[in-house]
């Protein structure tokens, strides 16, 4: 998937540690160009756990296609300001307007990403981010 296009993803947030929390991203996305995103999201669903969220480590995607849509499998470990943690794990389901997968790795890609601590002043949230997509290989 390169260059701009539209894309819409359907993903699902869940919480082991909060059995009852599920959230619901239905997003729209609009690549005017490699740097540049415009992005509508839609959000549902409950959360019944902390709200002291100021960082993540552990994130871990997986990727895979069948040549139409973009399977997503990841999880992370949400930091709380109180020192303990919150593990996510979420589906998503990535779909292009123009499906261009042709140089995907057959076998589906994984990607490590680390954040830095996320800054929050008032309704705005910014943070930093670096991450590694690879092969996958049959242990990952």
């Amino acid at each position: 998937m390169t260059g701009g296009g539209n894309y819409t993803v359907r993903r699902t947030l869940t919480y082991p540690e909060h059995p009852n929390s599920q959230i619901v991203f239905e997003t729209e996305v609009t690549a005017a160009s490699e740097t540049e995103w415009s992005t509508r999201i839609a959000i549902s669903g409950t959360y019944d756990g902390p709200t002291d969220v100021v960082g993540t480590k552990d994130y871990r995607l997986e990727w895979t296609t069948d040549g139409k849509a973009l399977s997503e499998k990841g999880s992370a470990t949400l930091e709380l300001s109180s020192g303990g943690s919150v593990r996510s794990v979420w589906t998503s389901v990535i779909v292009p307007a123009k499906p261009n997968f042709e140089r995907f790795a057959s076998g589906g890609e994984v990607a490590d990403v680390t954040f830095s601590p996320f800054k929050i002043d008032g309704n705005k949230m910014t943070y930093d981010w670096q991450g590694t997509a690879r092969a996958a290989t049959a242990g990952h």
